[in-house]
């Protein structure tokens, strides 16, 4: 039976999430590159897990939900935006032809 290392504070903690599905629909539904980030966290959580390194795994699942609200909220945020700015464009231009 194979002993897992144990972290400088004395316990193992507990499995950190990946956030994979966060990181999958950020990449589908907003930003792109934020979304590959996130991904690439999120696939390095369970390896770094299973090979011991936990701090290292909770690193990269804090990073692969930073990443993946960034783009989830950028990217609503920029949708927002161009919405607004067409929405106006729209306006002016109906309110400028005679009919």
């Amino acid at each position: 039976m194979e002993q897992k290392p144990i972290t400088s504070s004395g316990n193992i903690p507990q499995r950190p999430n990946d956030y994979l599905v966060l990181a999958i629909i950020t990449t589908f539904l907003c930003c792109n590159v934020t979304g590959v980030v996130s991904i690439v966290y999120a696939a390095r959580v369970n390896a770094k897990w299973e090979g011991g390194n936990y701090d290292g795994a909770i690193s990269d699942s804090k990073n692969a939900k930073l990443w993946g609200l960034i783009g989830l909220i950028g990217g609503f945020l920029l949708i927002a935006i161009m919405m607004l700015f067409y929405g106006a464009a729209v306006m002016a231009t109906m309110s400028s032809v005679d009919y």
